[in-house]
Order: structure tokens, then C-alpha cells, then sequence
């Protein structure tokens, strides 16, 4: 795919990340987000990271439960992401798999810093912030370092500017 046909559908974009490899990807779609977020909650382990890392040749990337406030509903909203510990915080990408517009997540949290995070079976509150300026340099050149797909979903984003957002525990 190139930037002339960014990843649109929930199709698209799960063929752009799983490196067009779909017979790996199993779980797709609200069930499969549901039925994930539970085996996450439980397990600490995410399936659905699991099978996109198996569908691209990667490595299993640890995966946290993030929780925020939605921006207009005010509703609680929680997603899994993979995330990335760096300077003693952790880091995760606002990708949308390759798609125009950030995730809704981006949104909530631009809106209400406060959220909490879930990894293994502890939760706690942090403050989360879309990096900028020289810090979002820094933290991409880092995360690109340990992860080769984050300049791969930079070029699928563009121009949108990839969101790397930092949990820092409150």
C-alpha cells in the first residue's frame, strides 16, 4: 500500500499491519476486540498482538490495557495497545493501522490527560501527553530503534504525524 491508498476499512488496515499475511489474523472486529480485551485483562497477553507479530515476523510486543475518558461522551473507553518502555515511561504509537485520522484514544487523551493503564493484573492511573516538538524527535528515534515498524507506520500515516504517547505513572 502507499499513501495514495491509505488503509481505510477495518480490512485494509488489519491486511497493512499483519504485512498482508491474513491468515494469521483470526481475531478482527468487535468480537475479536472484546474477546481479546478479556484475555488481556486475564492473562496479561494479548492474542490479537500475538497474531499480528506472527502475521509480520516479528516479535511478540507486551501489551497494556489503556483506559481514557472519552472526549465527547465522557465515557469510560479502554483499548489494548502495545507499548515500549522508555526513560521510565512507557510509549505507545497512535497508528490506527496506517489510517488518515488518529485513534480515538489520541483524542480522548488531548482532551483529559488522566487515564489509567493495566499491565499484567495491576491497574494504576497515569498522566498521558502526546509527545511534540524535540521530545516526539527523541522518542521516535528511540522507539525506531527497537521497532523497525514504526517508520513503516509514519510513511503509511503521512502527512499525519504519527502520535507517540506518554504514560507516566501518576
Amino acid at each position: 500500500m502507499t499513501e495514495e491508498h491509505r488503509p481505510e476499512s477495518a480490512y485494509e488496515k488489519a491486511k497493512f499491519s499483519s504485512g498482508g499475511n491474513m491468515k494469521w489474523i483470526i481475531l478482527r472486529g468487535k468480537w475479536g476486540l472484546f474477546i481479546d480485551s478479556a484475555i488481556l485483562r486475564m492473562t496479561g497477553y494479548s492474542l490479537m498482538t500475538k497474531q499480528y507479530a506472527l502475521a509480520s515476523g516479528t516479535a511478540y510486543q507486551q501489551t497494556l490495557l489503556l483506559t481514557t475518558t472519552g472526549a465527547r461522551t465522557g465515557q469510560r473507553r479502554t483499548c489494548g495497545l502495545p507499548y515500549w518502555d522508555i526513560d521510565g515511561a512507557r510509549v505507545v504509537r497512535g497508528s490506527n493501522g496506517g489510517g488518515a485520522t488518529d485513534p480515538h484514544w489520541v483524542h480522548n487523551i488531548r482532551k483529559n490527560a488522566d487515564a489509567s493503564i493495566r499491565t499484567g493484573w495491576r491497574s494504576r492511573p497515569v498522566k498521558a501527553h502526546v509527545a511534540s516538538g524535540e521530545e516526539r524527535e527523541k522518542l521516535f528515534e528511540q522507539l525506531d530503534a527497537v521497532s523497525k515498524s514504526t517508520s513503516m507506520y509514519q510513511n503509511m500515516c503521512a502527512p499525519r504525524e504519527l502520535p507517540l504517547v506518554v504514560l507516566r505513572e501518576v
